[in-house]
């Protein structure tokens, strides 16, 4: 990698699919201020497939051990000019190898000891009540606000013609971050009473191998206008099948924000977790949150949680702030945002 001509920045990506699209707009601002990005990938949900058909990075780096992220560091020893860490990619391992790397480094980590700041460690306080990107371009451009958010990429879609789908399908995705936060949930049982108010239109349901239980508790059931992909793609066709897609419907996840990504409509039901800090109907009306909003939300957040009721959301004795969502006010909600959206 030559560094005699190019500035040249690193991104670490080291949480999951939804953190991955929230770094987007800080690579657009960095490459728009003429930097060549390094993307380094440490994390186990495989993000760095979802930049396979993307110009985006000018190098990609795949560091998902120790010793490799160690021989990367030494062999790039000071070679960035800049090298951002945010809350989500922080680690002992993470901050030790960047200050090998950088000559200035960037962190929002809420828990870091103000007296490690130096002349190449920089500390920026993130801020409650802000927009996880806009956080994130904060470590580059301090005064941003919302609409300097850009989340364009150039995209080079692939053929989905293997799940022999239709021209128009929309996407449900009925379970989030792995099934493993229920507080992200909204019962299964209340998405099939929902796929019959939608029987007009295909559904293509969406999510990984760890809520297989959900494909074969469809497969029971008569939804002939249901297609279940669960468990059956890669992250890199998930791109693809939520690219030919008409809207996205689900929860707060990851492909929620890839949904967003390419401009699809989405209509969200939220429970513990923050609408401000990762939603998007400030972007545009087409993007629909349906919350309840309860006095003790959103006690999910790495900044600002509210924990009046628990520390942690999936303690919680009830989820009623996703629960206590009621079928009716989805459909009627739900039923008005297709009818806007999939008009055309």
């Amino acid at each position: 990698m030559s560094i005699n001509k190019h500035k040249h920045a690193l991104v670490f990506v080291s949480a999951g699919v939804g953190d991955a699209v929230l770094l987007i707009p800080l690579i657009n601002a960095l490459k728009k201020d003429g930097f060549l990005v390094t993307g380094l990938f440490t994390s186990p949900y495989q993000c760095e497939t979802m930049f396979e058909n993307v110009q985006l990075f000018d190098f990609k780096k795949v560091a998902l051990h120790k010793p490799t992220l160690l021989f990367f560091a030494i062999s790039h020893y000071k070679k960035f000019d800049l090298v951002f860490l945010n809350h989500f990619a922080f680690s002992r391992a993470h901050f030790w190898v960047s200050k090998i790397l950088a000559k200035k480094l960037y962190t929002n980590y809420k828990s870091f000891e103000p007296n490690k700041t130096s002349n190449t460690v920089h500390f920026l306080n993130p801020k409650i009540g802000i927009h996880d990107a806009l956080q994130n371009l904060h470590l580059f451009q301090s005064e941003a606000s919302l609409q300097d958010l850009d989340f364009k990429i150039s995209f080079n879609p692939q053929s989905i013609a293997q799940y022999q789908l239709p021209k128009h399908y929309i996407i449900v995705q009925p379970s989030s971050a792995n099934n493993k936060a229920s507080f992200k949930n909204w019962p299964f049982e209340n998405w099939l009473k929902l796929f019959n108010q939608i029987s007009d239109t295909t559904i293509v349901l969406l999510g990984d191998q760890s809520e297989i239980n959900l494909h074969y508790t469809l497969a029971k059931q008569n939804y002939p206008h249901v297609i279940s992909l669960i468990g059956k793609t890669k992250l890199s066709d998930v791109m693809n099948l939520i690219y030919h897609s008409q809207a996205y419907i689900g929860l707060d996840s990851g492909l929620m924000h890839i949904a967003v990504l390419f401009n699809k409509p989405t209509f969200t039901i939220w429970g513990a977790s923050n609408p401000i800090q990762y939603g998007y109907n400030w972007l545009h009306r087409k993007h629909h949150i349906q919350s309840l909003s309860l006095p003790c939300a959103p006690c999910s957040s790495w900044i600002g949680a509210n924990h009046q009721r628990v520390k942690n959301p999936n303690d919680c004795p009830d989820f009623k702030c996703i629960r206590d969502i009621s079928v009716n006010d989805v459909i009627k909600e739900l039923t008005h945002f297709l009818k806007i959206n999939l008009a055309s």
